[in-house]
């Protein structure tokens, strides 16, 4: 009974978010095929219409290190995220818990920092820090 339930409750909450963002989707095509307005000519073709010839191609590949910069930026960003709700949790491990462990909560996050602090330091040995 439950399950026939569940499964009613899942395909309502499924169509109630796809079927409008689909509808939406295909309305905008719809629209743009209907209403666009695309003629093309080598002039519109060309990488910039701004009158000038382009002096390079329109692809130019950046640094890496502005990934690894933004990779790094998430990583801490996201261990942020990770500690302030840990941290207000950790009351609420020793009723979990059985016995008076009172420091399961703050070795756990330790090791969490601790594995952060070596992969920074390796991050820092690699040289993924430096920028020239």
């Amino acid at each position: 009974m439950y399950e026939l339930q569940l499964t009613q409750i899942i395909i309502f909450v499924v169509a109630g978010f796809a079927l409008p963002a689909l509808g939406m989707i295909l309305l905008a095509w719809v629209l743009q095929l209907v209403l666009g307005y695309h003629r093309p000519n080598p002039m519109k073709n060309q990488p910039y219409e701004c009158g000038m010839k382009p002096l390079q191609e329109a692809i130019v590949q950046f640094d890496v290190r502005y990934y690894l910069y933004a990779l790094l930026f998430i990583l801490f960003d996201i261990e942020i995220i990770f500690i302030i709700p840990w941290a207000l949790a950790t009351d609420n491990l020793r009723n979990i818990v059985s016995g008076n462990s009172l420091f399961l909560g703050p070795i756990e996050m330790a090791i969490f920092l601790v594995v952060l602090a070596v992969g920074l330091a390796y991050a820092w040995k690699k040289g993924a820090l430096e920028w020239e």
